[in-house]
């Protein structure tokens, strides 16, 4: 399972990839290959006996070629192909002057096949590329890049779709700073494929808006809410069945900028992991609610829960494509259970791309073949240091508390007492 070198650990699915067509297996191994099928045929035609001669099988060769060179490699060896075989028979003629005519043509047949085919491999290799950038334009609009730290908060995460070929899922989570404080949020949309993806970006577009608008958290919640009603009543209007009613479980979480807590809202998630400055390792105590889009059922929203979230604390989210992780005997990931052992083996400066690190590889060596569902980990950890989640000073103004006024001085005192 490779890893990106920043603070998202992720499947190789969410690496950038340049968008130049490559030939499939690279021209080393191209040339070696060519190289051992012409050794090897040559050195038969040479072995046999004067009445029979293996140059012909020359002609196999361009369309092996074809399978991993471009359409100008592939005519490129047809043509060194025929020199070779005429050099042969200055060497060795034939016994008539057929086969002497005969080798170029199969040589030259093989060649015209090796260049359609090397055509039909680039012009679906383009196509593939094609939709593979369409994939990445859709995972940068759905999945942001988050930064390394958001205020206090050093934060890594981690995100594995359960399709090999696709960018992004059913699982969503993003950052927001805000004039109120941060917020966080983790969750799972019900089903998978597009439909998952179309819901999932429903919400994190709320979810942004939301999050840095709304003073009230319990306000942000609602707003999810909406959303996910909303998408679902669009669904029914153009009818589309791929994902009928659906909903998302989610961890919406709050961090006041005047408290060493964090406040949760738990919509029928799994309740977060709490690994305390000391190394200890317990579940939050959050009650959950309803999934979104649920709350017309008439349970109401869920409430916010305060949780004490001091500096050197760290909390870990995750989606149930980690707990449902399966070995090959069928037992899920316990990861309420394997994490305490994985904080023990950390350092106590060890940052937390280093615990995402070791729950990822250690969640691959559990599971049974590939992936059944999406998986997504995030870890937070409240620090002394202070990052700024913007660039200048006039981006500083953008996060400033409503309660004060935002003249560019200000705004520019906090930037610079920040970084």
């Amino acid at each position: 399972m490779p890893f990106t070198g920043s603070s998202s650990f992720t499947s190789a699915t969410r690496e950038a990839r340049p968008s130049t067509v490559r030939p499939t297996g690279g021209w080393r191994t191209m040339v070696l290959l060519a190289l051992v099928m012409l050794v090897c045929i040559v050195s038969l035609d040479l072995a046999t006996p004067y009445d029979f001669r293996a140059r012909a099988l020359l002609g196999l060769v361009p369309i092996v070629v074809a399978i991993l060179a471009s359409v100008t490699a592939t005519a490129t060896v047809t043509g060194a192909l025929i020199v070779v075989y005429v050099g042969l028979q200055a060497v060795s003629p034939t016994p008539s002057g057929g086969w002497a005519v005969l080798g170029p043509l199969l040589i030259g047949t093989g060649g015209l096949l090796g260049v359609l085919i090397a055509r039909r491999r680039e012009e679906q290799q383009a196509r593939l590329q094609a939709v593979t950038d369409i994939a990445e334009a859709t995972q940068r609009a759905v999945m942001r890049s988050l930064p390394d730290h958001v205020g206090d908060l050093h934060i890594a995460d981690f995100y594995q779709p359960a399709a090999r070929a696709a960018r992004v899922g059913g699982d969503w989570y993003d950052f927001q700073p805000s004039p109120h404080g941060v917020r966080a949020v983790l969750g799972d949309v019900s089903g998978k494929g597009l439909p998952a993806v179309s819901a999932s970006a429903s919400l994190l577009g709320a979810f942004r808006e939301a999050a840095y608008h709304e003073g009230d958290v319990s306000e942000v919640a609602r707003r999810l809410e909406i959303a996910m009603q909303r998408y679902s009543a669009w669904t029914r209007v153009v009818d589309e069945e791929e994902l009928p009613d659906p909903f998302s479980t989610a961890l919406l979480l709050h961090f006041p900028p005047d408290a060493d807590a964090v406040d949760v809202v738990n919509f029928g998630h799994e309740p977060p992991l709490v690994v305390t400055a000391q190394g200890r390792v317990h579940t939050a105590e959050v009650t959950p609610g309803v999934p979104l889009g649920m709350g017309s059922l008439g349970a109401g929203l869920p409430e916010p829960v305060r949780l004490p979230f001091r500096t050197g604390d760290t909390l870990v989210l995750f989606t149930d494509g980690v707990t449902e992780c399966r070995d090959a005997g069928g037992t899920f990931y316990p990861v309420r259970e394997r994490l305490p052992r994985l904080v023990e083996r950390l350092p106590a400066d060890a940052p937390p791309q280093e615990l995402l690190r070791r729950l990822a590889l250690d969640l691959h060596e559990h599971r049974y073949g590939p992936p059944s569902d999406d998986a997504a980990v995030t870890v937070i950890r409240r620090t002394t240091e202070t990052v700024a989640p913007y660039a200048t000073a006039s981006d500083a103004g953008l996060y400033l508390p409503r309660s004060q006024p935002s003249a560019p001085t200000h705004a520019s005192a906090q930037y610079a007492s920040a970084q």
